[in-house]
């Protein structure tokens, strides 16, 4: 593998993953894998600690936890300075560009067509899951 990617995982990512596992589930291999490193502002990890609490994924407390701490150790958190108005469609999702942009990170990995429409902002480019790995594998075919 290239060079370790600096990302910020939106919220959603972190729910795909761990409920049903997929492609979501292999960007978060990777971070615990340390082959991405992943930035998390506290407004995310509080945005996080909300939306697995839904009653609607129905996820027991004791995995609720572990989402958390999973989250909690396998990132490293940042306090953005910057505050920026970008995402028309859900202005909640500018917390994600701004963590970024406090990190410095490559990449922000989302599964909101708000914010993935935007495709890059600043240097930062904006992916969908897909996208993300196929990115990951054609610079790993271009490594070898």
């Amino acid at each position: 593998m290239g060079p370790i990617r600096k990302v910020v995982i939106d919220t959603n990512i972190f729910i795909s993953g761990f409920g049903w596992g997929g492609k979501p589930g292999v960007v978060l291999t990777l971070l615990e894998n340390n082959q991405i490193k992943n930035y998390i502002s506290p407004e995310i990890f509080e945005e996080l600690k909300r939306a697995i609490s839904y009653p609607k994924l129905k996820f027991p407390a004791s995995f609720q936890n572990e989402i958390l701490e999973f989250a909690f150790f396998h990132s490293e958190f940042v306090q953005p300075t910057e505050h920026v108005s970008v995402v028309a469609g859900d202005p909640a999702d500018d917390k994600f560009l701004e963590c970024a942009l406090a990190a410095h990170a490559e990449f922000v990995i989302s599964g909101d067509p708000h914010l993935v429409k935007l495709g890059k902002y600043r240097a930062i480019e904006i992916l969908n899951v897909a996208s993300f790995l196929r990115l990951l594998q054609s610079a790993d075919e271009r490594a070898r």
